[in-house]
């Protein structure tokens, strides 16, 4: 059996190493920019020189500082002030039942983003705080404008907004900025919804006539900290993008130095995100027209932050830019609607093993909500209704296991008078036995191979309770939150105990040697330990998952004592 056992796990690890040798992930390409698409010389414009450099190159540019027209004019900002009327600087608030967005009008950009459905959990304490994802001196949304190479912030902008409050509740409702800079005008307009994160986003740069220009939007430093467990929260920020080819990428904030300059490859992309565990800013573009032309990292000197800064072409003669900005949680239904993959924004796994996880891990979650949703059922009991569903569903290929093993303990006594017979020859051993299996209709992996058929969903499952905003929080019973660990350790406990129990009705009616039966209960000891800091639904679906397996192989083990062969009796 241990032979077995070692044999099915090698070809387990085998599987997956050559899966990424044969099958590595495809390195994204660089989408280079056509030569059809420039125009001719007596009409090619800035933009046109733009769009024919790398999206390195378009990044790097721009860095500067925004039209340089505005910054040799100061009367155009004193103007622009003037025509605000709001001082210096004013808030526009817009609230929802599920969010308060706070724009400030020099800029037009976003400094707070408080979640008002989910609670801060930072520092060790609830507070009765809510989620807040912009940081303290930060800003999302905020904007500049490369124009003939000139790169100059919109920050110190002041704009015009059309409101100064705005409640998002019996339906869409829009806010506008407009600032006039010199002798143009640029505006922003948010669209808002009552029921959702996206905000639709609108704007242009007014008074040029056909010139082309690129539109720079900031992503902030980096999503604030809200987690109850600082060092997970800090090993999820990133930022992530999507190609137009569809490859995703992350690149983790930590990892990018102070005064570094590092720009995202891959381009066009269909979207860009800030992210960290469970929260997300990001900017999304049509599916249609040029994409995002380039993102730029800047490392800063605070800790685990970049500033990340996402580059809109705006070719001549176009009407303006577009886009879709998502402010909130990593809701994966909400994600979904999004379009573009966007609900892939938190890789599921290891790189290696995504291929599987990721597609598997996003149909596990759609099957946890709609159990949730469909029977209005708390996250705890759907957790232990899967664990329990999921072992009916493999309870017959368990079965099949059972019967193989029967098969295999019926030909012990033929298989040890091959031993005997070929005991100096191993090749001719393996030979006769794989003859002897195949003459009796017996697969010698068929008894081990479905005792892993489990491991796939558990290993998705701890990933998933990585990411997955619908536990976060989600009490049950005695736990305070499902995405983390049992506080009292009484789930990883009762999940040994089911493990091990369930290891000692396997063994009854087999053949083990010591060796065998001491990993067989020490296996349960080491899972406690080693599960005991996992998400306590993790634990959860587990134990369920063990405790409905038991009647199965109590079954199975009567059923195995009874094929037993009688034993053989001395004669006297």
């Amino acid at each position: 059996m241990e032979r077995r056992l070692l044999l099915a796990i090698a070809l387990m690890v085998g599987v997956m190493v050559l899966s990424n040798v044969f099958f590595p992930p495809t390195e994204r390409p660089v989408a280079p920019v056509s030569a059809d698409s420039a125009e001719t010389p007596e009409t090619a414009t800035a933009a046109d020189e733009l769009n024919r450099l790398s999206a390195e190159e378009r990044a790097a540019q721009e860095v500067a500082a925004v039209l340089a027209e505005a910054e040799e004019t100061p009367a155009a900002t004193e103007g622009t002030d003037a025509a605000a009327g709001l001082g210096e600087s004013s808030i526009v608030t817009v609230r929802s039942e599920l969010y308060e967005y706070r724009f400030d009008t020099r800029g037009a950009r976003l400094i707070g983003a408080t979640m008002l459905a989910h609670r801060n959990f930072a520092e060790g304490g609830h507070g009765g705080r809510n989620v807040e994802l912009v940081r303290p001196d930060d800003s999302i949304l905020a904007y500049a404008l490369t124009l003939r190479g000139d790169t100059v912030s919109l920050g110190e902008i002041a704009f015009t907004p059309s409101t100064s409050t705005l409640d998002v509740r019996d339906g869409p409702a829009e806010v506008r900025f407009e600032a006039a800079i010199g002798e143009v005008t640029f505006d922003v307009s948010y669209r808002f919804h009552p029921d959702d994160y996206r905000i639709d986003v609108s704007g242009g740069l007014r008074g040029l006539g056909d010139v082309g220009h690129v539109v720079l939007v900031g992503l902030g430093r980096g999503i604030e900290r809200n987690e109850a467990v600082p060092r997970e929260d800090r090993a999820a920020m990133a930022l992530v993008t999507r190609s137009r080819s569809g490859q995703i990428a992350a690149e983790r904030l930590d990892r990018v130095d102070d005064g570094e300059t590092r720009p995202a490859s891959g381009s066009p992309f269909s979207w860009a995100a800030s992210k960290s565990k469970y929260w997300l800013a990001a900017v999304v573009v049509p599916p249609e027209g040029p994409g995002i032309g380039g993102v730029m990292l800047r490392g800063v000197l605070e800790e685990d932050a970049a500033e990340m800064q996402v580059a809109l072409p705006v070719p001549a003669g176009s009407a303006g830019f577009e886009y879709a900005a998502y402010i909130g949680p990593q809701d994966f239904a909400r994600l979904q609607a999004v379009g573009q993959e966007l609900h892939n924004v938190n890789p599921v796994g290891w790189r290696w093993l995504r291929w599987f996880t990721r597609p598997f891990g996003n149909l596990i979650v759609a099957i946890l909500i709609w159990m949730h949703e469909s029977f209005s059922l708390a996250y705890g009991w759907v957790l232990i209704l899967f664990g329990v569903a999921s072992r009916i569903i493999l309870s017959p290929l368990f079965h099949i296991s059972g019967r193989a093993q029967m098969k295999q303990m019926a030909l012990q006594p033929e298989i040890k008078k091959l031993q005997e017979r070929y005991k100096g020859d191993p090749q001719r051993l393996q030979q006769e036995q794989m003859k002897l299996f195949r003459e009796h209709g017996v697969n010698p992996l068929g008894g081990c191979l479905p005792m892993f058929l489990p491991l796939p969903i558990l290993i998705t499952l701890f990933f998933v309770f990585q990411n997955t905003i619908e536990f976060r929080g989600v009490p049950f019973l005695w736990l305070p939150d499902l995405s983390l660990r049992d506080p009292i350790f009484v789930v990883p406990v009762l999940m040994g105990g089911s493990m091990l129990l369930l290891n000692w009705i396997t063994q009854r009616g087999m053949q083990t040697n010591a060796q065998m039966k001491m990993i067989s209960y020490a296996l349960p000891v080491v899972f406690t330990f080693f599960f005991a800091n996992f998400a306590a639904g993790l634990n959860l679906y587990y134990t369920a998952s063990n405790v409905m397996s038991l009647p199965q192989q109590m079954y199975l083990s009567r059923e195995r004592r009874k094929a037993q062969p009688p034993p053989s009796r001395k004669k006297e």
